[in-house]
């Protein structure tokens, strides 16, 4: 459940907060705290991108999501609630270093784009600092509840590994680069990159500094694919004509030109497990994980009073 709950969070995770309306009301009561309606609806909205869900759908989303949103809520509860009850100390400093290392990397160490995103939130920074300090918390007692009691046996691994084997298997396919140049660069760009290919500039410092699709970063790197699934067929055509190692000329492609270079060229085949241990091992862990934490959650709530409201949204 835990896991579906998670997904649904990542597909419709916000990139920017949204602002939301005030609601009254109790979602649910939780031993003697409540998680109001308006809490849930403002965390709904600041994790959901409902921008994304057409207009007449939207109010259908809100009545899909609020559970999540609220059952979630209510976990975090009563995990605040036992790490309460064990008497341990979160170190203030701790929390500063998270919010210091939050202001860089999210914000650029800039405090006023901060202070926007809260204002958008409806949180003062007080707020945020003590839902840093909770996040923090909730992190812990994962760790300390779940993570540290985890045991992953090899046989374990083995037997998930039996079951997986296709996700690890290596299929056929061709290693290229490309370098794709744009209407607008025209055939001189292409010359000027096909030159530099001559002589002798690395492929992948000539896609960086000349490629215009999204792979340029990369070095114009695609990895191991099926040519015929990915690419035009005069790249295709040009690719077969290729050894490994070798790179094409110039191909047209109806005002686009290209560069391709046949990096090498693989079998498929079946990885064995110790080839792929550490993943297998992960995976593992994280299923353990999810089916501890959902147990360890099961068991918090029956030891507590929890009851839902019915909620008539509108």
């Amino acid at each position: 459940m835990r896991a579906r709950l998670l997904a649904a969070m990542a597909v419709w995770a916000a990139a920017a907060w949204a602002e939301p309306s005030f609601y009254d009301g109790v979602a649910a009561y939780v031993n003697d705290k409540v998680v109001t309606v308006d809490t849930v609806m403002r965390e709904l909205h600041n994790n959901f991108n409902l921008s994304q869900v057409p207009p007449d759908q939207v109010a259908d989303k809100i009545r899909e999501l609020f559970p999540v949103m609220r059952d979630l809520l209510v976990d975090r509860t009563l995990i605040l609630e036992a790490y309460e009850a064990s008497g341990a100390q979160l170190p203030n400093e701790a929390v500063n270093a998270r919010v210091q290392e939050i202001l860089a990397e999210q914000f650029g160490g800039d405090e006023a784009k901060l202070k926007e995103s809260l204002r958008a939130a409806r949180m003062t920074r007080e707020e945020w600092v003590r839902q840093v300090r909770e996040n923090l918390i909730v992190q812990a007692m994962r760790q300390l509840q779940v993570d540290r009691k985890l045991v992953v046996s090899p046989k374990k691994v083995r037997a998930w590994y039996d079951a997986h084997k296709a996700e690890f298997a290596e299929t056929a396919g061709v290693h290229v680069r490309m370098i794709m140049i744009d209407p607008a660069g025209g055939a001189e760009a292409a010359r000027k990159a096909l030159a530099e290919l001559e002589a002798g500039k690395p492929f992948e410092e000539v896609a960086k500094a000349h490629s215009k699709d999204s792979r340029a970063a990369q070095g114009g790197d695609w990895g191991f694919v099926r040519p015929e699934d990915n690419f035009a067929p005069q790249v295709v055509q040009a690719l077969g004509k290729l050894k490994d190692g070798e790179r094409s000329g110039v191909i047209e492609l109806g005002g686009w030109r290209a560069i391709v270079q046949r990096v090498a060229t693989r079998a498929g085949r079946e990885r064995p497990l110790a080839e792929v241990w550490p993943q297998a091992e992960a995976a593992v862990r994280r299923e353990l994980g999810l089916a501890r934490y959902d147990a360890w959650l099961k068991d918090l709530r029956q030891k507590a009073y929890v009851r839902n409201v019915d909620v008539p949204l509108q």
